[in-house]
């Protein structure tokens, strides 16, 4: 028997309808985990100084190897957000912050689904799917926005009389993260899909209003820029190719079957291809490119499963369903899952032994420094490859011994290291006459 649509009968519920919270169990997990994310802990900083300033940030202030160099960060909106939740409350906003989006991302994913496979079960799969991929992404940096605001774009665009709020979503996409590129990409690929010419004056006032934000012309600059750190970005393992089993790629892999059924049943258009073929290759050149390409899809994937499947007859009452919806909403806040900064992934005990000279230190460190003891304490490096450029790869050149050591430390005068207790460079600065003046678990601070 086929699914139509699963609609309640009075006040009594089918069990994928009492089930539609279950994702909400590990988002909250999620949310509640500790912070080991350097890059939103200098996107904090950086959102105090331009919060201070009263202006956008158009150089680098963080570093002694790029200071003062033309650098615009993209991501300013969301690092006053960052600024006001650190003034309010320390790192106390972080866990509500990634509940929300989280769960404007879902609902949004989960509002598309029901709409094109107009089956509650299936819903409740893709929203399994969804939280399964998206669960080692919603990291409080500022791409968590973009998961939100993609969502809501492909939930805008799929009716004409909602999308009137692309231009505005876009703008304050572009004001937050710059994969608003993908999006705008999204939206002009569906009017190819469609044919829906109609929409082109819309998809047009919602690329102008990218570049209306606080940088203007200048969100064209750091796309340019971050498309020409190629090698710096290999380094970063978000940015390489994902492990087609891994537990993170599975649910993607699972999407794309269900796509094959798609096609198979013929729920699919031609005209689909033109959002399939790059979107799919998007996903299989990276793996922090997975989870935009599963939200440019998931609605392809929920068309594909319309009318596939059987019914749940039983249906229960309003009390169990309201038992069950406390027991689901409250279980994740039961669990003793630590919050604030992981202390043992950052070196907060080694930055008090520091002294203020140039300091050598990965892009782990460096984000901690700037959030730590920016902008008075200039780091070596952090992970903006946009920036550094060359400068990431000659560090991990530096780190892993496939360069002399020497020559970069005389050049940018480093008169102390900071390093990862496992790091082969410790017994080479040890060979050369440096000695430690703090170690830890997992850090060692060395001088000349």
């Amino acid at each position: 028997m086929s699914i139509t649509a699963e609609r309640p009968s009075g006040t009594r519920f089918s069990l994928p309808q009492l089930l539609l919270l279950l994702p909400w169990v590990p988002l909250v997990i999620v949310a509640l985990r500790p912070i080991r994310d350097n890059s939103f802990l200098w996107h904090v900083r950086a959102g105090t100084i331009q919060l201070e300033a009263g202006e956008v940030l158009t150089t680098d202030p963080f570093s002694f190897t790029a200071g003062g160099e033309a650098w615009l960060t993209q991501s300013w909106l969301a690092e006053l957000v960052y600024a006001v939740g650190e003034n309010a409350t320390g790192l106390g906003f972080v866990p509500l912050m990634v509940l929300v989006l989280g769960a404007i991302t879902l609902t949004g994913i989960g509002l598309m689904a029901y709409r094109r496979s107009s089956s509650v079960s299936w819903t409740l799969v893709t929203l399994i799917l969804s939280i399964l991929l998206l669960m080692g992404f919603l990291v409080p940096r500022p791409v968590i926005f973009s998961y939100a605001l993609a969502v809501l774009v492909v939930v805008a665009w799929d009716r004409p009389v909602t999308r009137w709020t692309v231009p505005l979503l876009f703008w304050v996409w572009a004001s937050v993260h710059g994969s608003f590129a993908l999006g705008l990409a999204y939206v002009g690929l569906m009017i190819l899909a469609r044919k829906d010419w109609r929409g082109l004056p819309t998809a047009v006032v919602a690329g102008l209003a990218t570049l209306a934000t606080a940088h203007g012309l200048g969100v064209i600059t750091m796309l340019v820029d971050f498309s020409q750190a190629g090698d710096a970005l290999a380094l970063i393992s978000e940015w390489r190719r994902p492990p087609l089993w891994s537990l993170i790629f599975t649910p993607f892999l699972v999407g794309v079957g269900l796509l094959v059924v798609g096609g198979y049943r013929r729920r699919l258009r031609l005209g689909d291809i033109w959002l399939l073929a790059p979107f799919l290759a998007l996903a299989f050149g990276s793996a922090r490119a997975v989870p935009p390409a599963w939200i440019a899809l998931f609605p392809l994937v929920a068309t594909s499963l319309q009318g596939l499947g059987r019914e749940y007859p039983r249906r229960f009452g309003p009390v169990p369903a309201l038992v069950l919806s406390v027991a689901i909403v409250t279980l994740p806040f039961l669990l003793e899952t630590p919050e604030g900064l992981d202390e043992e992934h950052f070196p907060v005990g080694a930055s008090a032994a520091l002294a203020d000279v140039p300091t050598f230190h990965d892009d782990r460190a460096g984000g901690y420094l700037i959030y730590a003891e920016g902008p008075d304490f200039q780091v070596y490096v952090d992970d903006r490859a946009e920036l550094y450029g060359d400068r990431i790869v000659e560090y991990a050149n530096v780190r892993d011994g496939k360069i002399d050591w020497m020559p970069v430390f005389d050049r940018e005068g480093i008169e102390q290291a900071l390093l990862q207790t496992d790091q082969e460079l410790i017994g080479e600065l040890a060979a050369a006459g440096w000695h430690e003046v703090y170690a830890d678990e997992s850090y060692v601070v060395l001088r000349p």
